[in-house]
């Protein structure tokens, strides 16, 4: 987040984002929502009634221009008569039945087949329909990096499994795709490329290509983490992770995956036309940050303080190849505090729970809120943990698009009220109502808590963020 604040005075009269500002940014956001419209992939096996339940809940987001339902099992004929839609034609539905069990593959295939640039897929017993909205807006909003969803424990784990070497430009990490995600298409291409290439001796781990994809990316993937459920009956079936070598390939790949990305970048690979070589530039509009979306999918809570500095954990390949396996899981004492004071701890609807920077914060380190679009008059709330002293003392930051920021210096539209939590400690109830800004302010789609004036401060503690519908509050 940078620093672009203008026409601030000591009396705390700022002006906000113009009139042309507003619209040009409105119209920026309809046209990445043309640009990036989706296609929705949905891998069949032998549980055809999840995928006809899937398909029926994707059809009713209405958020994809086509589904496409890859079969992967040959013994069976996949064809439309399966689906009892409710309602819906099925003309934005394509099936491609395979001729064999290609694994992983599927998903990266069925995406090359897809009419727009992007895929969102999910397998096909997640139940994503609590962080839909969410993911497709932070993806949006950052198009060039793989977007994810996981739980807590496998976010940090993700952390650890994450690799850094600024002398060959080599910044990836690792995430699952299967509970929800989103990617472009000219990734699934270039995936399928690089198989065919480098696993072309190995031809058993193709059947693991998700293990390579995320991180022969590299970049970091911006991955929320939250409460993920299975979808009921989502048992049915053999997985593929519980058949025979599953985790000797596992491992095998996770290693072989790093060690390729690795010794490609430090290849000079100047003189060599018939090499495809892997991004060394990493294109993300945004810093990695924890984020995790509300209960009701109106808006994600984020923050740039990683439990982990991530980009100090030194690399050598010599060393730590076996980083990213399952040798190197986090320990319960190391991950507890973390699944414990998550963002998720902010969103949760339980103001008993915390969203806890976990020690001190620095300069520039922030907590922040994407409401996925940008909106006018909003009312929401905080409940806050930290001291009041510390709250006072943040920047408090709007913008348009996440990139152009402006401070709110006035105090107009914010009130706070305290109050003692259920564990009898102190807590502030800081209501927004932004039809109360200065001119300027009433439209905005992130706001942001920033420390940038301050170069000593105490722990933050987020306990509970949220919309306010009725603009007559009767209780916080």
């Amino acid at each position: 987040m940078n620093n672009n604040t203008r026409y601030n005075y000591d009396n705390h009269i700022n002006i906000g984002f113009s009139d042309f500002e507003f619209f040009q940014s409105k119209q920026h956001e309809i046209e990445l929502e043309q640009k990036y419209d989706l296609t929705a992939i949905i891998i069949h096996w032998e549980r055809s009634t999840s995928v006809v339940r899937a398909v029926n809940y994707l059809l009713d987001s209405n958020f994809f221009k086509e589904i496409i339902i890859w079969n992967n099992n040959p013994n069976i004929n996949l064809n439309k008569t399966i689906l009892k839609t409710n309602n819906h034609a099925l003309d934005s539905i394509r099936i491609i039945n395979s001729k064999e069990n290609i694994k992983d593959q599927a998903k990266y295939r069925a995406c090359t087949e897809a009419k727009t640039i992007a895929c969102f897929y999910a397998d096909d017993d997640w139940d994503t329909s609590f962080y839909l909205k969410s993911l497709i807006a932070d993806f949006r909003s950052d198009p060039y990096v793989l977007h994810s969803v996981t739980d807590p424990y496998t976010f940090y784990t993700n952390l650890i499994w994450t690799y850094f070497d600024n002398k060959i430009d080599l910044h990836t990490g690792f995430s699952w795709i299967g509970c929800g995600s989103i990617f472009l298409r000219e990734y699934a291409q270039r995936h399928l490329q690089y198989l065919q290439i480098y696993l072309k001796n190995n031809q058993k781990l193709i059947y693991l290509s998700d293990i390579f994809f995320s991180i022969w990316l590299n970049d970091i993937p911006s991955q929320l983490n939250m409460n993920i459920h299975n979808l009921p009956g989502s048992n049915v079936g053999g997985s593929f992770s519980s058949t025979s070598k599953f985790l000797e390939y596992q491992h095998e790949s996770s290693v072989l995956a790093i060690r390729i990305l690795e010794h490609n970048l430090r290849r000079n690979q100047s003189n060599n036309t018939h090499h495809i070589g892997f991004s060394r530039k990493q294109n993300r509009r945004f810093p990695y940050c924890v984020k995790s979306s509300s209960l009701k999918d109106e808006f994600i809570f984020f923050t740039n303080i990683l439990p982990i500095d991530i980009d100090r954990i030194p690399f050598n390949i010599s060393n730590d190849f076996e980083r990213g396996t399952r040798k190197n899981l986090p320990t319960r004492a190391n991950v507890g505090f973390f699944s414990s004071h998550t963002t998720l701890r902010a969103v949760d609807n339980d103001p008993k729970t915390c969203w806890r920077s976990g020690r001190n914060v620095r300069q520039g380190e922030f907590f922040a809120i994407d409401f996925l679009y940008i909106r006018t008059n909003l009312l929401f709330s905080l409940i806050i943990e930290h001291t009041i002293e510390l709250q006072k003392n943040l920047d408090v930051k709007l913008s348009l698009d996440g990139l152009w920021w402006i401070t709110y210096r006035a105090l107009k539209g914010i009130t706070i009220h305290s109050q003692n939590s259920t564990s009898n400690k102190q807590q502030y109830v800081i209501i927004f109502d932004s039809t109360k800004f200065n001119t300027g302010f009433h439209s905005f789609r992130y706001i942001a808590f920033n420390t940038s004036r301050m170069t000593s401060l105490n722990e933050l503690k987020v306990c509970d963020v949220k919309i306010i519908t009725n603009t007559t509050i009767t209780t916080l």
